[in-house]
């Protein structure tokens, strides 16, 4: 049961938001077959902050206009836990339908992250919800994985204008009672809170991109996401002219929500857009 202080009929509500600290120099630690932590280090500036039911907006955001948007799904998947399975059944389900929103020429699904609350789960989930203002990519690892990705499939970047990375989420609940996502309005972040956070894999180090707090930033969430729900945000825009070139966004736990709820798991699916 969710308590009425998250309810969809709310215009919004105050959670707590981890930021970074701005002398931050922690690196995010991957390296391990553990679970990830939760936050992206444990110097956290930790604020709360009203997150407004983008539900209830006038005018619902958008992947296009504001960098991320919501949709309906019917997707057929046989078992979202099986790699394999994902990769055959979900991939072209979701490449087709990001073709269709974004008019792009090409869409490459390159990866997908399952994230689990819970820590005893039988299954292989080793990613837990980042409870940390952040956005995937900077300049340089996108370019990296651009050509990386590119260099699988035989394309040739010079070959389009422009390019995007967006991260399409999934509920692998019913309803989602636990650790929704917030999404920030780029818009109201200004380039002094932008940090530069080494991500530690077993094979390399990666960089992301993590936020310090300003009391101007706006938050959004959808609150009671269901299964055949998605959101789709952008994480990285080449087009320099592009008025949202990034969405920041982080996990965040639900005040006053029922203990005994069910956890969250969701799945991440990321993807390239090109255009012509």
């Amino acid at each position: 049961m969710l308590l009425d202080g998250v309810s969809q009929k709310q215009s919004s509500i105050k959670a707590e938001i981890n930021y970074i600290k701005s002398d931050s120099s922690a690196i995010f630690d991957l390296s391990t077959t553990a679970k990830s932590a939760n936050k992206l280090t444990e110097h956290v500036d930790t604020r709360l902050v009203e997150i407004a039911n983008a539900r209830l907006l006038n005018n619902p955001p958008s992947l296009n206009n504001d960098g991320f948007g919501l949709a309906k799904n019917d997707y057929v998947v046989s078992n979202y836990f099986d790699d394999n399975l994902v990769q055959t059944e979900l991939y072209p389900q979701i490449i087709k339908h990001l073709l269709d929103l974004t008019n792009a020429s090409q869409c490459l699904v390159f990866d997908h992250t399952i994230r689990s609350v819970e820590d005893h789960l039988t299954r292989t989930e080793k990613r837990a919800p980042i409870h940390t203002v952040h956005n995937d990519y900077v300049a340089s690892s996108a370019e990296n994985r651009l050509n990386i990705e590119l260099k699988k499939s035989g394309l040739n970047a010079s070959d389009y204008e422009k390019f995007q990375f967006i991260n399409t989420w999934i509920p692998l609940v019913d309803v989602v009672l636990d650790s929704p996502l917030a999404l920030g309005d780029a818009r109201t972040f200004h380039p002094e809170q932008s940090r530069k956070l080494p991500v530690a894999y077993p094979d390399r180090i990666g960089e992301i991109e993590a936020f310090s707090y300003d009391d101007n930033n706006r938050w959004y969430f959808y609150p009671q996401m269901t299964s055949q729900e998605q959101l789709n945000f952008k994480v990285f825009d080449s087009d320099l002219d592009s008025a949202i070139s990034r969405t920041p966004h982080s996990a965040f736990s639900l005040p006053m929500s029922d203990q005994k709820s069910a956890a969250r798991i969701s799945i991440e699916v990321r993807c390239i857009v090109l255009f012509d």
